[in-house]
């Protein structure tokens, strides 16, 4: 069974422990034994009761939180490194035509970033920004709290759709990938039983209230 050791207390799912149960983290240690948790399966994840999960509502606000964020990610990221790739073809004398060099770096590197921040903030923290503002937390869909793998797994949608969105001559194909996933997850979250998104489905996640 594997301790969390800078988890906060509260009720988690222990490695070991049956499908659909969890104990009691005191911050330190386990106290007490494994117990059933409300609408959990019993073949292979939990199933977060409806009261436990994050409304549509506060999630579409908590990603309006982090688009900001994003957007100030990659607007940081492609005026410096679009700049640096321009200068960098002036100054080696490079011919290709300089516009195509700065858009496909400085997408592949906002991309980059912009998920480097959302796997380090699950993996670490449980919760983006824009989660923690409206209370909002990741966990496993066996209820078990998210750990860097969990956050890349979520982003691998994304991850896979920047690099397509940062090709300049096929950038209309992630556009378009990114609206279709975009308009998916706003529907699932409403009609989906556990409101899991394509991101959630992908990585194996659940979005809870705290």
């Amino acid at each position: 069974m594997s301790d969390y050791p800078t988890q906060p207390a509260g009720w988690y799912y222990a490695q070991g422990d049956p499908p659909g149960t969890q104990r009691y983290w005191d911050g330190s240690s386990w106290v007490g034994g494994p117990q059933p948790v409300a609408g959990a399966t019993s073949g292979g994840g939990a199933v977060a009761s409806s009261s436990a999960l994050a409304e549509p509502g506060s999630r579409i606000g908590a990603r309006i939180i982090d688009g900001i964020i994003w957007a100030i990610i990659g607007g940081i990221a492609g005026g410096i490194f679009g700049t640096f790739s321009a200068g960098f073809a002036l100054a080696s004398g490079d011919t290709p035509d300089i516009s195509f060099v700065r858009l496909l770096l400085a997408g592949l590197v906002s991309t980059l970033l912009v998920a480097a921040y959302e796997i380090f903030m699950v993996g670490n923290q449980g919760a983006t920004l824009g989660k923690m503002a409206l209370g909002l937390k990741v966990v496993n869909d066996d209820g078990s709290p998210p750990d860097i793998q969990t956050g890349t797994r979520r982003m691998y949608l994304y991850i896979a759709v920047g690099i397509l969105s940062a090709l300049p001559v096929i950038s209309f194909l992630g556009s378009l990938a990114n609206f279709v996933i975009a308009v998916a997850g706003l529907i699932m979250l409403f009609t989906d039983d556990q409101r899991q998104t394509p991101w959630d489905k992908v990585g194996k996640t659940l979005v809870v209230k705290k």
